[in-house]
């Protein structure tokens, strides 16, 4: 047992070393965004139903109030529990700072969307938001 758990270590080590030196970490994020970026949501029918829904979006930049136009924001939706399948979507700018995508929520239960923004000045943003109780059709 030993000996495995040093040779699993040193795997792990070895692969750190290995990925360190070609420029990233395994466990290193994107650059985020900090608090400096409000993100507004909502979903629409409100409450969510089974079957097609809108997200809206609104990131707005909370050191100077203004809209963060230009994002390319991407949506993952998840259920709470495991085995089922993703869903995606990718918003897009329809007023500055005002995305929206479209999502098919497949089943009524608790869900929870995965925002994932690049921002034009090279930031990200990443955010988990819940959506509990999805109504079935």
């Amino acid at each position: 047992m030993r000996n495995a758990v040093s040779l699993l270590l040193c795997g792990f080590v070895g692969l750190t070393v290995c990925l360190a030196a070609a420029g990233c970490a395994p466990t290193a994020a994107p650059a985020a965004a900090g608090p400096s970026i409000s993100l507004d949501w909502r979903v629409f029918p409100d409450p969510p139903a089974a079957g097609p829904v809108r997200v809206s979006l609104v990131l707005v930049d909370g050191a100077t109030g203004r809209p963060v136009q230009g994002a390319a924001v991407k949506l993952e939706g998840t259920m709470s529990h495991p085995g089922m399948q993703p869903v995606f979507g990718t918003a897009r700018e329809v007023s500055p700072g005002n995305y929206e995508a479209p999502l098919e929520l497949t089943m009524g239960g608790d869900w929870f969307l995965l925002i994932d923004a690049k921002l034009p000045d090279g930031g990200s943003l990443h955010r988990q938001v819940d959506l509990p109780g999805v109504r079935s059709r």
